[in-house]
């Protein structure tokens, strides 16, 4: 274990309510979401169903089930500690570091989503704009990736449908 690494004493439900309670980015990134658009969430680590969704324009995480997700995300130790990590980066750095704890082949890194929307749905719940508050950074990240162009989101997504 690094030096600066402090061990994780709060649980992960714990640490997200906090980020989201502090993080401009995710402050930023909730505005863009209308109001049916709503997260399932679950923890590898803490029991039970939680839900993120947006009440005017400010992120709201709390325990309790999605009543109609656009997508559902099963969180690991290690990939909430990561994100949680950085309540002073940008939509962007956020957006990235979030694909990457997606595409992580160990399990306690690991963010798994069930997507349950389509591209015109995600678009009318604000998703895309979510995407797009992310900027160059994520569109760069997403294009090393070999997601490019018009087409990219909607790629990205059937990958995510696919599981």
């Amino acid at each position: 274990m690094a030096e600066n690494v402090q061990p994780v004493t709060e649980a992960s439900d714990t640490r997200v309510t906090r980020f989201f309670a502090t993080s401009e980015a995710s402050r930023r990134a909730a505005s863009s979401l209308k109001k049916a658009a709503e997260v399932g969430v679950r923890f590898t680590d803490v029991p039970g169903d939680f839900r993120f969704h947006s009440v005017d324009g400010k992120p709201v995480f709390e325990r309790g089930k999605a009543m109609d997700p656009d997508f559902d995300l099963t969180l690991a130790p290690g990939a909430v500690a990561a994100i949680t990590a950085q309540p002073n980066a940008d939509v962007g750095e956020l957006g990235i570091l979030f694909f990457q704890h997606i595409l992580a082949k160990d399990e306690n890194e690991k963010i798994r989503v069930k997507l349950h929307s389509g591209l015109v749905r995600l678009t009318m719940r604000g998703w895309v704009g979510v995407l797009a508050a992310g900027g160059p950074k994520v569109i760069g990240w997403m294009a090393q990736k070999g997601l490019k162009g018009p087409g990219a989101v909607a790629s990205a997504l059937s990958r995510l449908k696919k599981g």
